[in-house]
């Protein structure tokens, strides 16, 4: 090898670029064999001397990637021999001539690491491909291209800091783009990160906007609108995110999703019963079940009260002393708001059972939302008793809460759960008031004809 290096160098230019080739060449006769990674070492640091050239050394690189593009088959030989290519000292040394060379042998080495699902080390070698204009001009596309690749690799690799870095970046060049595949994997990148970041609010509304595209599969958009849904639930409390729920809840495609139940449970202010919580918790990613500061404990003196919770058919989550992560929190103060729509008084214990939680630990919850707003209500600490306040119109005419509405969907036959999201609300409320009307004039009739049959006066009213 070293012989036929030296006769090669002292040949003129025009001869050298065919005689590179050539050895080159005899190189990859057998690709397979390590002692072709060990001689190529050798072959690019004799290449990438100032003295062959600067046109000769790029054509003959160009060869080599080619070369072991195809000529190598075997995944692992094709891997030590791009890693010996960027680690040779001379190549290394001189790489900033060479950029689309390295930016090449880059992507190939990131595809076979990407293959092996090594994502950090994937992403960190697309991290090396030389973005700055030096050599080489590089186009807005290809820039965005690799930006959209890393942060993939990324997330992947369940990095959301560093994928939110790469996005950024890349969000200066997507209007520059009319690609439509590059927008879309940049929109859902966009939506994982945030889901990551535990920003469901804007998770959920970029994987709702995402689950329209034409272009994806059927059952793509499914699971982009399931995770809508999922990450709805989990939003913070408030305005938008009871916009945002609506939005999905009038979606009639999530009609036909697994956790509908609890979407339209969540809309309509009504309460979660233990056993769908359970279920929909077993589909919640791990970043979705992050644990908060101060973790609940299982509460073990109140297991006598299981037996007679109403809300607990089938599987149960245990009574804690305080939610343990970002889904308990949600899910508890959800059903103390919509325990609050039904009942005018209940007992810190009864309330606790209904809510997950010892009597001491609602009453921290109970608490803590009356002081931020969110509850109207007040708490009897002697009686151990929370009294719920209704808000009233002008006229004084209680406001019919979402439950009442809710009770409405059964107003013209027991299908309710396949009226709800067909009947608008305000007409399923109507009829609810209608039926409840009937069937206290029915009542009054019927005892007035007891009455009359026993006393022969009818009763006043």
């Amino acid at each position: 090898m070293d012989s036929r290096l030296l006769e090669i160098s002292q040949l003129g230019q025009t001869a050298k670029t065919p005689a590179y080739v050539q050895l080159l060449d005899s190189l990859f006769a057998n690709p397979n064999s390590l002692d072709t990674i060990s001689s190529l070492s050798q072959f690019v640091g004799a290449v990438v001397q100032d003295a062959v050239g600067l046109l000769v050394t790029r054509t003959v690189l160009s060869e080599l990637i080619e070369r072991i593009k195809t000529n190598i088959p075997s995944t692992e030989i094709r891997r030590k021999a791009i890693e010996t290519v960027l680690d040779q000292s001379e190549f290394r040394s001189r790489e900033s001539r060479f950029e689309a060379h390295v930016a090449e042998l880059r992507e190939m080495l990131a595809g076979l690491l990407e293959d092996e699902e090594d994502w950090s080390s994937a992403a960190r070698m697309l991290q090396g491909i030389p973005m700055n204009p030096g050599h080489r001009t590089i186009s807005d596309e290809y820039r965005l291209r690799i930006y959209i690749r890393i942060v993939r690799l990324f997330i992947e690799d369940d990095d959301a800091t560093s994928a939110e870095t790469y996005l950024n970046r890349a969000s200066l060049l997507i209007p520059s783009t009319k690609d439509e595949a590059t927008i879309l994997t940049f929109k859902l990148s966009q939506a994982r990160i945030f889901d990551a970041r535990r920003r469901f609010e804007e998770a959920s509304k970029k994987y709702h906007e995402i689950s329209f595209t034409p272009s994806l599969a059927e059952d793509e958009r499914e699971q982009c609108l399931s995770a809508a849904l999922v990450c709805a639930v989990l939003a913070p409390a408030g305005p938008s995110r009871s916009r945002l729920l609506a939005s999905l809840f009038r979606d009639e495609r999530t009609s036909s999703l697994p956790h509908h139940t609890i979407l339209s449970k969540m809309f309509l202010g009504q309460i979660i019963r233990s056993a769908e919580l359970v279920e929909f918790e077993r589909g919640l990613r791990p970043h979705q079940l992050a644990q908060l500061p101060a973790s609940g404990s299982v509460h073990q003196e109140e297991d006598d009260d299981k037996k007679d919770d109403p809300m607990r058919d089938g599987p149960v989550r245990q009574v804690k002393q305080g939610p343990q992560t970002v889904f308990d929190r949600a899910m508890m103060q959800h059903n103390l708001l919509a325990t609050s729509k039904i009942y005018d008084h209940v007992t810190l214990k009864g309330l606790g059972i209904i809510v997950g939680l010892t009597a001491g630990a609602v009453e921290v919850m109970a608490r803590t939302m009356i002081q931020e707003g969110r509850l109207k209500a007040s708490i009897d600490q002697v009686d151990r008793m929370v009294t719920f306040q209704r808000e009233r119109k002008v006229d004084g005419d209680v406001v019919v809460s979402n439950v009442a509405a809710a009770g409405g969907a059964k107003a013209e036959g027991e299908g309710g759960d396949e009226m709800l999201g067909i009947v608008p609300v305000t007409i399923r409320w109507d009829e609810a008031i209608r039926e409840t009307s009937h069937k206290v004039e029915s009542i009054y009739e019927h005892v007035s004809e007891i009455l009359s049959a026993k006393e022969a006066t009818p009763i006043a009213v």
